[in-house]
Formats: structure tokens, C-alpha cells, sequence
């Protein structure tokens, strides 16, 4: 019994979900044999791994394994994962690395290309029998092979081990059979002849596959490096050591020794380091990244620093509050890097087919040359030749990169415009949304209400009295309607409170001596407190209540956002059925709703009732539904849609529920993200239609099935070509999202 509670706590050990840098990924096989490597180690539960990105997210027992032990796992196999202390500096270190190895495969594809060029030449020219012709091609393609091409060979082996075959298995397949065949009937044509078959080499074509499959991948590799270049801008924007003052000093030090509390010098014209608070100096700060506002802010004592924002003309000092991934900065890149790290139904459909697509490739080779040996047993050179090419023409990196490079960039993109993305599926969904669910306050309206009207139901001399106690109990709530009405009172604060929120009715606060109740006519008449007449305002109304009688009420509008009625235009004109749910009062939600002219309107609704509104129209299945809102009150309604954006300035509960942020007060990015979203949508089509379309006609040309007709066979040499050009092709068309506006 002892041993199975020991179980039971063990399956239940609280888990850390990180995502890390991996170098060596190249194609979706690579990344099935990373997983299955990654989830072998004791207290890994989850690995998936981003082609595009290459990166992988591990979900771990800490207790139990650390980055470390995986690390040493897949570096066994020819994977290296790039661990550090903080996320940046290992994203840094990753970026670093794979601009060496862009530079490395330059440097691989020039050299494999001079000892090629002269290897095609001989194969072409007069000479191509002579002997010394011969010698000099088998011994350029061997050092090509061995030297410039070693790198397929030793992870095709590693592949092996690991019972994870890959794209490198195929390369280094069909250039070792080539180069296999060639040396035999070099050494020994005669056996050959005796047995009926003609020896012809094969020299230039094993070199030249090699050097275009390395041109291929230094073109792939160079335009993935673009498809993260917003995840790399927003690392580049945290500098990697600051200026820490302490006892009077002043020392330069690694960001990552930085901690709460510390006191940072930021000099004219440097990023910020931290998120923190101005203790000393006054200078302007350009908080671009974190608005969108492009106009400088003033920054004096007392006023809150972002991590990654640009310090002006003046010496500030900083407390440090938040470092690292702890930042907003941080909290960006983690969004990235965790939508990056999901995978839409297309990918996954992907990397299905990825994962079982090299075994059956050899298969078919395999089939093509037994089809050659047992009915044309005299031309066993075209056998060969057939599996070859089939081999190499088999491009499982289109299928691979198909969705994740496209997804990487749209990434990229909605982040540069002001967007973060956490779940790249909400992509998928807002592509197809055909219902916009819109919450009121905050999200249509501004969230900074004003006092319209207001009425006190006691006497002046008891308004005196409770005003300072009811303003200390409005302060312990951050709602806007409360701030509002505390910024009306205009008196001090008195007296401390405990508080209680009642999600999407009001609060309630109190201490020794007294009870506040704040909230809707519905909510003080559930406590059994009369209303007394109140004017008939179209307003949101508040009631505040002490010691359960009535003291107040308070009615309150909003202003609606100036981009608002564009975004609720816009959406209409592309057919969208546009709601709007509020637990305001009707009346008040009916007349925002008629301003912008959105027809569904629902108030007032509780939270579950949002949420219950939100799935009525999902089980509709009339479209997708996306659910659009800013407060605590919202966050159901945001977990149930197919989609759920949260406005920037929201609550942090409703932020973390929603699967896309929109950064600052605006509503125009909703618009910019459905556009991309469509597109990112078209990209994949086209690059999964490119993928599927390529192989299905190209292999079994590569096998031969034309030459009985035609007598057409696609040489190894045009193979490989075609296989480069169609791994560029994929992502050099998932690049043209870096430009959708």
C-alpha cells in the first residue's frame, strides 16, 4: 500500500515545461527521433520539437532528470542542446552557434563544388574512359565524401542507432551506393561483365548530390535563420551584462548575476536591463516595443522601467524588480517560443507522414531495383541508377518544414506588430472565425469610466463620516468603475479592509467595526439590501452598502475606443456575426452595441454565463468563434472559444487565459491578425500541396515507371537538385509573411 501511495505521489510530481535550443535539427525526421530520444530519458513526460525554430520543449520531472542529462543523451546521437541559466542567453548562444554552422556549410558547399566541377567534367568529356580519367574522378569523389559530405555519413549512422531514420540516411544511402557501385566496376568490370552487366560509374553523380544537397541546405539554413529573426531581435533587445552599483561601486557584471533589489546604472543611449523602478536621475525612455507609441516617455524617480526599452539623454539609476524571463521582455519571448513550440492540425498531419516517409522511400527504392534485376537483368546499372535517384529525389524537409516555417514567421511577424501569440492553433482558428464575441468594458470601451451621475441616500453629516471609510474600501479594489468612484469621493482614505472579489457582481470589505458591499443592484439585493428609487439613467449603475443598508449609488459611462467602430466595420464587411457580452446593465450594453453596430447583445451575464454563451455558439459549428476581452470576468469565456485575444492593458488572469495579446490599448491589431492569420493559412496550402505534389511525381519517375514508355530515368545529379530546390522553395515561400501588414 506504502509502495503504491510512493507511485502515486511520483506521477502526480509537479512538472517544469522549458524550451530549449537544439543544434543538428535538419528535417521533421530529425525532430521524431529527438522526441522519442528526449522522452527515453527517466522523467522527461513530453518533448516536441519546432523544425523551423529548432527548438524543443521538454515537460520534466526536476526531481528526477535536468536539462543537463538530456543534453548528454542527444549529444550521444548528434544533437546539440544549448542549456543556460537564462532563456536569452542560451537563445544567444543557439543563434551564435547556428550562424557557425551557416558559415561552416558555406564553407563545405565551395569546397564539395571545386572537387565536383572537375569530377563532372572528366565524366562528359572524351577522355571520360581513359584510365587516369577514372582514377582522378574516383579519387575527387572520395574526398568530397569523406570530407566535405563526412557530416551525412556520421549522423546518418547516429540516425541508425537510434532507430530514428532521417534525411541523412537517404543522402548518405543513395551517395554510398552510388559511390559503392562506381568502385566496383573500377576494380572490377570484368566480374561484372561476366555476370551480364555493364559497369558504368557513377562518380559525378555521388559528388554532385552532395554538393547539392549542402548548397540546399546552406540556402534552407540562412532562410530559417530569417524565419526567427523577431525571437533573436527581441533577445538582442536584453544586454547581456549591466552596470551594478553596489556599497558606492560601480561594476560591470553578467545580467545573469543580477537578483530583486539590486541597483542598475543605465547610461544615455542604453536598453534598460530589468524591469524595475527609477531611483535616481531623470531621462526619457522609448517604450516602442512595449505601446507601439513611438513618442518618448519621461521617466523620473518613482516611475516604472521596462527590460528592453531604449534609455535617452540622461543617467538613470534602477531598482531591479524583475530579470530575465521574470520581465515583460521575457514574457514576450517565452510567448514565442511556446507558440512556436505548439503545432496547428497540419503540422501534426505532417510530421505523421514525416515519421514513417524514410522507411517507405527505401522501400520503394529497394522494390525499383528488384523490378530491374528480375525483368531486365542485363541493365542492373539502371536498377541501381533507379534507387539512386529515388533516394535522393525523396525530400521528407519539404514535408517537415511545410508548417513550421510558415508559422515561425507569422510569429514573428504578429509580434513585430504588436501581437503575441501562444498558441499557434489560435491561428488556425481565427483564420476560419466566423463569430467575434466582444466584451464590453475594457475591450470596446476604454475602461476608464467616468461618474455620470450619482446620489447618497443618507444625510450630509453621515456622508462625512462614511466617505473616507468607503474610499479606503474602493482602493482595495483595482476594477476601473471603483477607482473611478474613489477618484469622485475626493476625500482620504480611512480605515483597512479585508476584501473578497465576487466575480462579476462586486466585492465585498471589511474589518472590526464594518462591512462594505460593493457592486450591481442584483448582487446588494442577494445580500437582502433595499434599493431605495434611483434615477433612470442609461448607465453602468453601482451601489455601495455599509453595514447593510444602502449608502450611495453611482452611475458611471465609458468612452468608446476611437478605433473601435473601424474594427467592428471591418470585421462586418468580411461577414463576420458579431456579439457583444457585458455584465453591465442591458440597456447600457444595447446602447454600445447600436454605436458600433454589433446586432448580438447579451447582458447582463455572469462569468459561467459568458462561458456558456461562448460554447452555445461553438456547439452551433457555424465557424469558428473567437472571444475578445480584457478582464477578469472574461477568462472562462476566453479558455471555451476556438480562439481568445486579450487586450494588452487586461488583467493578467485574462491575458494568461487568452492564447493571443494584443500589446497596448488598441483594437486595429485584431484586424492585422486575421490577415495574417489568412494568409499564414494559404502559405501552409501552398507549401503542403508543393510537398505532397513533388513526391508523388517525382518518385516514381526516379524509379523508372517512364522509361518503358518514354525511356526517360531522372539522373541522380537532377535529383538532387530538384530535392534542394524544393526544401528552398518551401521556405522561401513561408518568408513572404515577414511582409503582411
Amino acid at each position: 500500500m506504502m509502495q503504491s501511495t510512493s507511485q502515486t505521489e511520483v506521477a502526480q510530481a509537479p512538472t517544469i515545461v522549458e524550451t530549449f535550443p537544439v543544434i543538428g535539427i535538419t528535417c521533421a525526421a530529425c525532430a521524431r527521433s529527438i522526441e522519442s530520444l528526449s522522452r527515453s530519458v527517466e522523467g522527461v513526460r513530453r518533448a516536441d520539437v519546432n523544425v523551423a525554430s529548432a527548438t524543443v520543449t521538454l515537460e520534466y520531472d526536476p526531481l528526477v532528470v535536468q536539462p543537463t542529462d538530456i543534453a548528454t543523451t542527444l549529444r550521444d546521437f548528434g544533437y546539440d542542446l544549448i542549456y543556460a541559466d537564462q532563456p536569452t542567453t542560451a537563445l544567444a548562444e543557439a543563434t551564435a552557434r547556428e550562424r557557425r554552422a551557416l558559415a561552416e556549410l558555406k564553407r563545405n558547399t565551395i569546397g564539395a563544388a571545386i572537387g565536383t566541377v572537375p569530377t563532372v567534367a572528366l565524366a562528359m568529356g572524351p577522355w571520360h574512359t581513359e584510365p587516369w580519367a577514372v582514377a582522378l574522378s574516383a579519387l575527387l569523389t572520395t574526398f568530397v565524401l569523406g570530407v566535405f559530405g563526412r557530416t551525412f555519413f556520421v549522423r546518418a549512422w547516429s540516425q541508425l542507432r537510434a532507430r530514428a531514420l532521417a534525411m541523412d540516411t537517404l543522402v548518405a544511402l543513395s551517395t554510398g551506393i552510388a559511390w559503392s557501385w562506381s568502385m566496383l566496376a573500377l576494380l572490377a568490370p570484368s566480374f561484372l561483365r561476366a555476370n551480364g552487366i555493364e559497369p558504368h560509374l557513377y562518380f559525378e553523380s555521388a559528388a554532385t548530390i552532395i554538393t547539392f544537397i549542402l548548397l540546399g541546405k546552406y540556402l534552407e539554413h540562412a532562410a530559417r535563420l530569417k524565419t526567427n529573426a523577431a525571437l533573436t531581435a527581441l533577445v538582442a533587445l536584453q544586454p547581456q551584462s549591466v552596470h551594478r552599483r553596489s556599497n558606492g561601486d560601480v561594476q560591470d557584471v553578467p545580467l545573469s548575476h543580477v537578483q530583486r533589489g539590486d541597483y542598475l546604472r543605465v547610461l544615455p543611449g542604453e536598453r534598460i536591463p530589468v524591469d524595475g523602478f527609477v531611483v535616481e536621475g531623470e531621462s526619457w525612455a522609448d517604450e516602442q516595443l512595449l505601446t507601439g507609441e513611438s513618442l518618448p516617455v519621461v521617466k523620473r524617480p518613482g516611475d516604472r522601467v521596462y527590460a528592453g526599452t531604449l534609455n535617452g539623454d540622461g543617467t538613470l539609476t534602477v531598482e531591479a524588480r524583475a530579470v530575465g524571463h521574470g520581465t515583460f521582455l521575457g514574457s514576450m519571448i517565452r510567448a514565442v517560443e511556446q507558440a512556436q513550440s505548439s503545432k496547428t492540425p497540419s503540422q501534426e498531419l505532417a510530421d505523421r507522414v514525416a515519421g514513417i516517409f524514410v522507411p517507405i522511400v527505401i522501400g520503394i527504392a529497394l522494390v525499383a531495383l528488384s523490378v530491374w534485376v528480375l525483368l531486365v537483368p542485363s541493365a542492373v546499372s539502371n536498377g541501381v541508377l533507379a534507387m539512386v535517384s529515388v533516394l535522393i529525389v525523396a525530400c521528407p524537409c519539404a514535408l517537415g518544414l511545410a508548417t513550421p516555417t510558415a508559422v515561425a514567421v507569422a510569429l514573428g511577424r504578429a509580434a513585430h506588430l504588436g501581437m503575441l501569440v501562444r498558441n499557434a492553433r489560435a491561428l488556425d482558428a481565427i483564420a476560419r472565425m466566423r463569430h467575434v464575441v466582444f466584451d464590453k468594458t475594457g475591450t470596446l470601451t476604454i475602461g476608464a469610466p467616468r461618474v455620470k451621475d450619482a446620489r447618497w441616500f443618507i444625510s450630509a453629516a453621515e456622508q462625512r463620516m462614511l466617505a473616507p471609510l468607503l474610499r479606503a474600501a474602493l482602493e482595495q479594489n483595482t476594477h476601473p468603475l471603483s477607482r473611478a468612484i474613489a477618484d469622485w469621493l475626493a476625500v482620504e482614505p480611512s480605515g483597512e479592509f479585508q476584501f473578497e472579489q465576487v466575480r462579476g457582481r462586486g466585492f465585498r470589505a471589511w474589518n472590526d467595526t464594518h462591512t462594505v458591499l460593493v457592486g450591481n443592484r442584483d448582487y446588494l439585493a442577494e445580500e437582502g439590501i433595499a434599493i431605495p428609487d434611483a434615477p433612470g439613467v442609461v448607465a453602468t449603475e453601482v451601489f455601495l452598502a455599509v453595514d447593510g443598508s444602502a449608502v450611495l449609488g453611482v452611475w458611471l459611462n465609458d468612452s468608446i475606443r476611437d478605433d473601435a467602430a473601424e474594427v467592428v466595420a471591418a470585421l462586418r464587411a468580411e461577414g463576420m456575426i458579431l456579439h457583444l457580452v457585458s455584465g453591465d446593465r442591458a440597456a447600457v450594453a444595447a446602447q454600445v452595441a447600436a454605436e458600433l453596430g454589433i446586432e448580438h447583445v447579451a447582458a447582463p451575464l455572469l462569468p459561467n454565463q459568458k462561458q456558456d454563451y461562448v460554447e452555445r455558439l461553438r456547439r452551433e459549428k457555424q465557424g469558428a468563434v473567437v472571444m475578445v476581452g480584457d478582464g477578469i470576468n472574461d477568462a472562462q469565456a476566453l479558455a471555451a472559444a476556438d480562439a481568445s485575444i486579450a487586450i494588452g492593458t487586461g488583467s493578467d488572469v485574462a491575458i494568461h487565459a487568452a492564447d493571443v495579446t494584443l500589446v497596448g490599448e488598441r483594437l486595429q491589431p485584431l484586424l492585422s491578425l486575421y490577415a495574417l492569420s489568412r494568409a499564414l493559412k494559404r502559405i501552409i496550402a501552398q507549401n503542403l500541396g508543393w510537398a505532397f505534389i513533388y513526391n508523388l511525381v517525382l518518385i516514381p519517375i526516379a524509379a523508372g515507371v517512364l522509361y518503358p514508355v518514354a525511356g526517360i530515368m531522372l539522373h541522380p545529379m537532377l535529383a538532387s537538385a530538384a530535392m534542394a530546390a524544393s526544401s528552398v522553395s518551401v521556405v522561401t515561400n513561408s518568408l513572404r509573411l515577414r511582409y503582411k501588414s
